[in-house]
């Protein structure tokens, strides 16, 4: 039996949840006895992690719960929110980071974490790597954004391990370089808003009704003239909400077929659309005549030449 899309999302949540609780004391613990401050910096991004992983779990109660009266179009919204709170958490813990990281920096801090930083800062990017790549096979189960930007939540940790575990071994080499904790620190801070950014930028155009998809049209244009019943296809207009796209445009079909008969290819259009892209849920379609007056595609041509 299939697990559903909750089930998979809390799975998914829940084992992240473990193994970042695990890294943000393993990092921190060893950050504060190797004077690593950019290992302290990345066992606090860790620990937000948890704040997202709550987050997760508790949205996708909503999200995934079908359409009802008050929300007609389905609770995908849900998700939009979730996912812009990820990304503003991100961004706050990278530039708390990074100001920390300024004002020691400021203070002349000449501290040089061993190796046992570097060891803490290798099975974190291990464990996260092996954690992005597992999660965004889950998410990818369920099509869901919100698993996936908590996936890249897990990448931007492994990747914000990486300078540290190159500041601690040059430090360790070459302790003369005054200060390199301290940089690393920072391109933690990059990285950490880089991600946040990636992962609130979406859900902002989201909000804003942008386009879900731009090859939508292209793919919808293609299946129309595979269709012999249909003469024409415009006015497409697609919006996501959550991890699905809503889509509407407008059917041209003979004039003289009968309403039944229109009514009959519309629904199979629509079934074949469906059928044919994962994340569009539901489509409405506005059957109209084929003739010179809602032609847009091929309009008539004034001297008749044309069909």
């Amino acid at each position: 039996m299939a697990e559903t899309p909750v089930k998979v999302i809390q799975k998914a949540t829940w084992v992240g949840s473990i193994a970042n609780v695990g890294l943000a004391l393993l990092k921190i613990t060893v950050g504060k006895l190797t004077g690593s401050q950019a290992l302290v910096a990345d066992g606090v991004h860790s620990f937000s992690d948890l704040v997202t992983d709550t987050a997760i779990l508790i949205g996708s109660h909503y999200w995934t719960a079908p359409a009802d009266k008050g929300h007609p179009y389905g609770h995908g919204r849900f998700e939009t929110l979730t996912n812009i709170f990820i990304g503003v958490l991100l961004a706050l813990v990278g530039i708390g980071i990074g100001w920390d990281s300024i004002n020691s920096l400021g203070h002349g801090s000449t501290s040089m974490p061993g190796m046992l930083a570097f060891a803490a800062a290798t099975i974190s990017i291990l464990v996260k790597e092996v954690l992005y790549r597992w999660t965004v096979v889950q998410a990818k189960k369920i099509n869901s954004r919100a698993l996936h930007a908590n996936a890249w939540h897990h990448r931007s940790d492994a990747l914000s391990s990486l300078p540290v575990a190159v500041a601690v071994v040059a430090n360790y080499f070459m302790p003369d370089l005054h200060y390199l904790d301290q940089v690393a620190a920072l391109i933690v801070t990059a990285m950490i808003l880089k991600a946040g950014f990636e992962i609130l930028w979406p859900a902002l155009l989201e909000l804003t009704e942008a386009e879900a998809d731009s090859e939508i049209e292209a793919k919808i244009q293609q299946y129309a003239d595979e269709d012999s019943d249909i003469r024409e296809v415009h006015a497409i207009r697609s919006r996501r909400t959550g991890s699905t796209i809503l889509l509407d445009f407008h059917l041209l079909v003979e004039p003289a077929m009968s309403v039944d008969h229109a009514h009959t290819i519309s629904e199979n259009f629509k079934a074949h659309i469906l059928e044919q892209i994962d994340e569009v849920v539901d489509v409405i379609i506005h059957i109209e005549p084929y003739t010179c007056a809602e032609r847009v595609v091929n309009p008539c041509c004034e001297d008749k030449s044309c069909n």
